[in-house]
């Protein structure tokens, strides 16, 4: 499966797509793509007929945390 993460929200939202329908139907997902569509997790849930919950849309407060930390790193 060549699903195209470039987020914390496509990450987020690909393993919500596979506690929803597994990882076998998201390889058939993969394969039906009409067209130039390209295998992002947006993609996959439009193709299954799901609408991810808005909840995947922010981040936790633990990587919220750590991305700040990680910017205070680069600061010093």
């Amino acid at each position: 499966m060549n699903v195209i993460l470039e987020s914390e929200r496509d990450r987020r939202t690909l393993t919500w797509l596979i506690q929803q329908v597994g990882e076998r139907a998201l390889e058939d997902a993969c394969a039906s793509l009409a067209g130039k569509r390209r295998c992002y997790p947006s993609n996959l849930a439009k193709c299954l007929g799901l609408v991810p919950p808005e909840s995947l849309s922010r981040p936790s407060p633990e990587q919220v945390r750590a991305y700040l930390q990680d910017i205070r790193k680069m600061l010093t």
